[in-house]
């Protein structure tokens, strides 16, 4: 089940990369934030349908604030 849920992930962000991309095509700018952010999010939804554990960020805002907090 993994592996479908894996697939489709890459299906849809190849699809929005598709869509998308003519309408960047000339501000390269643009272009490479979004396919950089795209790549970036794309992993970490494929990361996290794999079932990886990945680090949970409120857990870092919690132990910063306790140093102040006590």
């Amino acid at each position: 089940m993994k592996v479908w849920s894996i697939l489709a992930i890459i299906i849809v962000a190849a699809v929005i990369f598709i869509v998308e991309f003519p309408l960047l095509k000339k501000k390269k700018k643009d272009l490479w934030f979004f396919s950089l952010f795209l790549v970036i999010f794309t992993a970490i939804s494929v990361l996290e349908a794999g079932e990886v554990p990945l680090p949970n960020p409120l857990d870092y805002i919690q132990s910063f604030y306790q140093l102040f907090l006590g």
